[in-house]
């Protein structure tokens, strides 16, 4: 289902049309003030915190749509808050945004390198100490939807979610465990596991994002920075990336045939269609010219992340 953009200025990838969605009314007495609000939850018997931005123009008998922004390793709730870009996204498209803090851990391995007092979430690579208890996070952002829809007015068909680089990593795993929840799912420079078959509750669309200069990626699988923006040749090339891109076909049955669009000089999109047919049973694998190992937000870089993920991800609801 298209919806419209609001205003002019924003970026995209696609043109965009409108169709108005049912809005249920509900939850009319929920009707906080406007702005930055702090949360906690229990979690397993763990304090877990979460930071909720609600818009200028929520009502409280209006049902908005929900975006999770989930930050990188060493990072928290707060930063990408006030970084992400999507508080003012949330503000012009009158969205709930909500913004989670990972576990702190007191050691993780990193690439076999011990790291103490580390924000990670627990994607599917996470490797911790001995004497560390990996956290269940699918359970602990599963009870954030909970807790929002018990607080807020909240459209349950159109609760979405985006990371970037371990959030992006746990992000991709929450389109597999928690795809009966999302709508949507963008991770941003980070992934699920090389070669892998997984089985998400359900077949939503996806989306992975990289940047050509990003210098994780690039030494992760050994190339010469930056990377060709020519999809085709990147994956035949470098064939960690395609062993990623396996993992998605593998997954969500899609169709190992591609199309390509965009503008090179910015960026390029390979769109992956499904098996099944289905207008949501669609994964797109976007490259970012010049962007580094950062979540874009206009300042970082000229891509307003918010704009384009937001513009792409509101087409679609749950069933």
């Amino acid at each position: 289902m298209k919806k419209s953009q609001s205003g002019s200025g924003r970026q995209s990838l696609a043109p965009d049309t409108i169709t108005k969605a049912n809005q249920p009314e509900g939850n009319s007495s929920h009707h906080p003030n406007p702005g930055k609000h702090h949360y906690a939850i229990s979690v397993d018997d763990d304090n877990r915190e979460y930071y909720v931005h609600i818009p200028k123009g929520y009502n409280g008998s209006t049902d908005l749509p929900v975006v999770f922004m989930l930050h990188g390793s060493g990072g928290e709730g707060l930063k990408f808050y006030n970084i992400s870009g999507w508080v003012k996204e949330g503000d012009s498209e009158n969205i709930i945004t909500v913004f989670p803090s990972s576990w702190k851990y007191d050691c993780v391995l990193d690439d076999g390198v011990k790291k103490h007092n580390a924000e990670k979430w627990n994607s599917y690579d996470l490797v911790v100490c001995d004497d560390n208890k990996k956290r269940n996070d699918v359970k602990f952002l599963s009870s954030v939807i909970d807790d929002l829809k018990s607080k807020f007015a909240v459209n349950e068909k159109r609760i979405y979610m985006a990371g970037f680089s371990n959030g992006g990593e746990m992000a991709a795993r929450c389109a597999i465990e928690l795809s009966d929840k999302l709508a949507a799912v963008v991770a941003c420079a980070g992934t699920l596991p090389h070669d892998a078959s997984l089985t998400p509750l359900r077949k939503l669309p996806v989306w992975l994002q990289i940047g050509n200069a990003d210098e994780k990626l690039i030494a992760n699988i050994g190339a010469v920075s930056p990377l060709p923006m020519d999809i085709p040749l990147l994956l035949s090339q470098y064939p960690a990336v395609q062993s990623v891109i396996n993992t998605y076909i593998n997954s969500f049955e899609l169709q190992p045939g591609y199309t390509i669009s965009g503008n090179p000089r910015k960026f390029t999109i390979a769109t992956y269609p499904g098996i099944s047919g289905g207008a949501e049973n669609v994964f797109r694998f976007v490259m970012i010219k010049d962007l580094e190992h950062q979540y874009a937000n206009g300042k970082n870089h000229p891509l307003v992340a918010a704009d384009v993920h937001w513009d792409w991800m509101k087409d679609f609801m749950l069933p």
